[in-house]
């Protein structure tokens, strides 16, 4: 009995620092592109997997299609740094987290198809589970 005691506590400490390894942060903002006229509305969810290494979840719908497309990246909040393929196309982009109330994202990207930026801001929702996009 004296173990349930002691182990149950150190269950709880062992379980909320997994669970706070990886939180998730939630903008939502518009995007613009500048080469061509797509501009709209996304939603990012941004997950620090520790050090230097991120991943961000980008979804909304862009004229009545949804996207979701999930791609890492690397570096301090002030210098992020990253590439993708998406819908066959090639993308590299910068940007930067910033802290504040509420706190931001803020990106540039370009590639073999768009080039364009994002401003996005901290929102209290909740990370929704990734959902197929719609073709």
């Amino acid at each position: 009995m004296n173990r349930l005691l002691v182990a149950g506590p150190c269950l709880m400490v062992l379980l909320s620092a997994v669970a706070g390894s990886a939180q998730d942060v939630v903008y939502e903002g518009p995007w613009h592109t500048t080469n061509r006229k797509l501009d709209g509305n996304l939603t990012c969810v941004v997950t620090h997997l520790g050090g230097e290494q991120w991943q961000g979840r980008f979804y909304g719908v862009w004229q009545g299609v949804r996207f979701d497309h999930t791609v890492p990246f690397t570096g301090p909040p002030s210098d992020l740094r990253g590439t993708a393929t998406i819908d066959g196309a090639d993308y590299t982009w910068t940007g930067q987290i910033g802290r504040g109330s509420p706190g931001w994202f803020k990106g540039s990207f370009g590639g073999s198809r768009y080039t364009g930026y994002f401003d996005l801001r901290e929102t209290n929702q909740v990370a929704s589970q990734p959902k197929p996009p719609q073709r």
